[in-house]
């Protein structure tokens, strides 16, 4: 069985900041989401999953994912 990435362990709240963040900030991402006190580091280990994706890669696939969590999230 594959292990659970720190995305995937994300709400579906979680998940849509992070990829939106990726979207709108790119490289810059990981630093923003870190500022959130409490779920900083998880919200910062997520961005750095989805920013380790090539760009080709990572812009569809949090598109996908943003439109997905907040699918789920309703």
């Amino acid at each position: 069985m594959g292990k659970v990435t720190p995305f995937a362990k994300l709400a579906p709240r979680d998940r849509a900041i992070v990829a939106l963040a990726v979207l709108l900030d790119g490289a810059d991402a990981a630093e923003y989401v870190q500022i959130d006190k409490t779920r900083g580091s998880e919200l910062r280990a997520a961005a750095e999953e989805l920013l380790s994706m090539e760009l080709d890669v990572r812009l569809p696939y949090a598109g996908t994912m943003l439109r997905l969590a907040l699918e789920e999230a309703k």
